[in-house]
């Protein structure tokens, strides 16, 4: 093999493992998130979670007729004004309070 040829391989073989280099630390640095970014992920998640977890299997399996889902929708209704009226006074006592339960 002529020497040129080598050379013209090894020239384009470094091309091309600097752009592949090049394109993961750019990707890096794209996909990584900051940590207001992480910590509002992890919000995010625990609320799905609560959110996901509100009811007991056994209510869900059961046929639920009027009477028993108005009582339901009547009691969140309850624990919704409650937890209003807890911080009409102070509307940033709840954000104190998130902050201190983490």
């Amino acid at each position: 093999m002529p020497l040129e040829l080598i050379i013209l391989f090894l020239v384009v073989a470094a091309i091309v493992v600097a752009v592949v280099v090049g394109l993961r630390r750019y990707w890096d640095t794209v996909s990584r998130g900051t940590s207001e970014e992480e910590a509002f992920d992890r919000r995010v998640a625990a609320l799905n979670e609560r959110q996901s977890n509100r009811m007991s299997d056994e209510l869900i399996r059961t046929n639920m007729d009027e009477d028993s889902a108005w009582q339901i929708m009547v009691e969140r209704g309850r624990r919704a004004a409650r937890r209003r009226s807890r911080y009409d006074s102070d509307p940033d006592q709840q954000t104190r309070e998130r902050r201190r339960t983490k």
